[in-house]
């Protein structure tokens, strides 16, 4: 009975904290950034790692539905867009709804003396959803409508707990109800990513970073507990995380650190030296300069456009835009752990041809730009020292190149540990030869995923049974190819260099592949099941520690919204 008292005052946790704030305009952005990391958050860890261990794929269509229903209803005209956010909203409070009654009927079965674990980790997570429900459905409706929300809330725990043979039973009788949360959750989680913005100031989105910090702080701590209907899958996904990231740190910190230097100290008049020579040996400039930056498709489109309006030789530009997505310093170096030296250099040698040959081809027969005027250097005494340039280098690694590929080295890494137990079947090393190849360039063809995440993702493939070739398939097309991409190059060139650009670039990683295949065969990769089951070392967590301020950091420093707009704009959700 405590721990339903708990449970139930713990809903009344957003009323609470907005009564104790007052008015104060610092609480707002506080209360977004937990919403929007907490409602999430809760929906994956609640139906993703079980489904995808138990291979219960109708629950994540299920949840693809539930988010996508919301976004058709919204083609239409204002009112209808409003009126299917307030209709997703409604549905997703009747799947907490039935999770409220689940939690309840939980609590009614625990015994006098028996661990507290599992009811201190329902009472743990009711504080963000208490919190996330009011706040979301203040803002899209009204405090009435909070307050509603929260009472039926608790009515649901109440009447769990009092019939909770009868909801248990329900619950385990019928696969529809599991259907039915991942529906409204999927919806619900539209709802929450597709809120009315407002301009934030640097102070408010240091307070929705912090908000977004807390939550994920108290989902740590629930699924460290076990509250989750999954706990075993939802912890072994967190280990299996924690492991591949702590692999990865090192090599990112260092690679952030090159990544500064190489910013601060390339040559002011690289755009001339791109110039000398023919196509080739300025497609080969181009390659050179793109290859060690760890920049991301979205980064590199304005990047391209600057060296295109700068006069830059297309041949040089188009061998930039093509290198530097497909590789950085920070893949190379995680690929050495992850998919072992050879296949390292593989990668390495495939990305230089590949960026070289389509500068070459395709940028060759393109003319160039006017050029605009330069900017030259200073005087030599006006020029910044040593010290003012590495320190420039250290905020730049540190600071900039941490926003541009945090968001997507994080989704990298959680898909790996995500999707690991359902690939241990080894079902891809059954494809045909020559198939995988193909199907895996055609597959990251669309697909937008940037060098530094693909990687433990095709670790992930190749531990489990895919060819190499294929491997390399998947991450030359896969960075260097989505729709901003050719869309740029449509815009500057037209639409005959965008095809063009598209069909060479999945010839060559066909190509590629094929060639790896023949050449090598199978080539020895790390085990990532070793690698998930590895202890890792001091030096490793020292790493990871850094690497998680890192990215706090840039989570505080920009706040939630742009810090995951990185991935909105990539995949072409930002509107």
């Amino acid at each position: 009975m405590t721990y339903l008292i708990a449970a139930i005052l713990a809903l009344a946790a957003g009323p609470l904290l907005e009564a104790s704030t007052g008015a104060r305009r610092g609480v707002r952005p506080l209360l977004d950034g937990l919403t929007l990391a907490a409602i999430p958050s809760l929906v994956v860890i609640e139906f993703a790692p079980t489904a995808i261990e138990g291979s219960e794929w109708e629950i994540l269509v299920a949840l693809v539905v539930g988010f996508l229903l919301p976004l058709a209803a919204e083609r239409g005209a204002r009112i209808v867009s409003r009126r299917a956010h307030r209709w997703a909203l409604l549905a997703g409070l009747s799947g907490f709804v039935v999770h409220a009654a689940l939690d309840g009927a939980a609590l009614g079965t625990v015994s006098a003396g028996a661990s507290a674990s599992l009811p201190l980790a329902i009472v743990l997570h009711r504080l963000p959803v208490g919190v996330a429900v009011w706040w979301l459905t203040v803002r899209e409706m009204d405090r009435r409508a909070g307050i509603a929300a929260l009472i039926v809330l608790m009515m649901g725990t109440l009447g769990g707990y009092v019939f909770g043979a009868a909801v248990d039973r329900i619950a385990g009788d019928s696969g529809m109800l599991t259907l039915y949360q991942a529906v409204v959750g999927g919806s619900l989680v539209h709802v929450v990513i597709h809120q009315r913005r407002t301009a934030l100031t640097a102070p408010e989105r240091r307070l929705e970073g912090w908000g977004a910090i807390l939550a994920l702080a108290l989902l740590l701590a629930v699924v460290v507990t076990g509250a989750t209907d999954g706990s075993s899958e939802a912890a072994g996904f967190l280990s299996r995380l924690y492991v591949l990231t702590a692999e990865s740190a090192f090599a990112l910190l260092l690679a952030y650190l090159c990544a500064g230097l190489l910013s601060a100290f390339l040559p002011q008049r690289s755009i001339r030296w791109m110039e000398r020579g023919g196509g080739f040996s300025q497609a080969g400039r181009g390659m050179l300069i793109g290859l060690p930056f760890p920049i991301c498709s979205c980064g590199v489109v304005p990047l391209y456009r600057s060296l295109i309006k700068r006069g830059a030789p297309p041949a040089a530009a188009m061998a930039f835009l093509v290198a530097t997505p497909e590789l950085g310093l920070d893949a190379v170096l995680l690929s050495i752990p992850l998919l072992g030296p050879q296949v390292t250099i593989l990668r390495l040698a495939t990305a230089a041809v590949v960026a070289l040959l389509v500068g070459w081809w395709v940028g060759g027969r393109l003319k160039s730009a006017v050029r605009a005027p330069d900017t030259e250097d200073g005087p030599e005494d006006e020029r910044p020292g040593l010290l003012h340039s590495l320190t420039t280098a250290l905020r730049t690694g540190t600071g900039e190149v941490v926003d541009h590929t945090a968001p997507w080295i994080i989704l990298g890494l959680g898909v790996a540990a995500l999707v690991t137990p359902f690939l241990e079947s080894g079902w891809l090393g059954s494809l045909p030869p020559v198939t995988d190849v193909l199907l895996f360039a055609l597959l990251g063809f669309p697909t937008y995923v940037c060098a530094a995440s693909a990687t433990p993702l095709v670790a992930a493939f190749l531990a489990t049974g895919l060819s190499p070739g294929a491997g390399i398939a998947f991450l030359i097309t896969g960075p260097a190819t989505n729709i901003s991409t050719l869309g740029l190059v449509s815009s500057l060139h037209g639409r005959r260099a965008a095809i063009t650009f598209a069909a060479t670039m999945v010839a060559l990683a066909v190509s590629a592949g094929i060639a790896v295949n023949a050449a090598f065969g199978a080539l020895p990769v790390p085990s990532l099941a070793a690698l998930t089951e590895e202890t890792p070392s001091l030096l490793q967590q020292v790493s990871l520690v850094l690497l998680l301020g890192l990215f706090l950091r840039s989570v505080v420093r920009r706040g939630l919204r742009s810090f995951v707009g990185e991935l909105r704009e990539g995949l072409g959700w930002a509107h």
